[in-house]
């Protein structure tokens, strides 16, 4: 089973993924301007499932002191870890991503941005 084609990714604006691959454990998206992409990837080592949602971004930056423009990028990645045992349950595992997508969030995104400020 596989993700819908396109993905739509809200980064601003609602941002219209279309696949460009797919095989056994792993799919991407991007939009034909390649400035952003969405990656789904499944790892299975040893006796743990894997696995990761990476949205990443591109963009053209120019330096205030020279004037050069180079390619810079950011991502952020989100990885679900757990045995290959299914000792978890779907349930549990939705209750902890929603445990962390609700303290990530909480207070108009508070603890991300104590995150991006570095704090501990």
């Amino acid at each position: 089973m596989a993700f819908a084609d396109p993905q739509s990714v809200t980064l601003g604006s609602a941002i219209s993924m279309p696949r460009i691959t797919l095989d056994n454990l792993s799919g991407t998206f991007a939009p034909a301007d390649s400035t952003s992409e969405l990656a789904i990837r499944h790892y299975l080592p040893g006796n743990r499932k894997r696995s990761v949602v990476k949205i990443s971004r591109k963009k053209i930056s120019t330096s205030p002191l020279t004037d050069l423009k180079s390619e810079e990028s950011a991502s952020i990645t989100i990885t679900i870890d757990r045995p290959k045992s299914n000792a978890f349950t779907e349930a549990e595992l939705i209750e902890l991503a929603t445990g962390f997508n609700t303290w990530f969030s909480a207070g108009t995104n508070a603890n991300l941005k104590k995150l991006l400020g570095l704090e501990s």
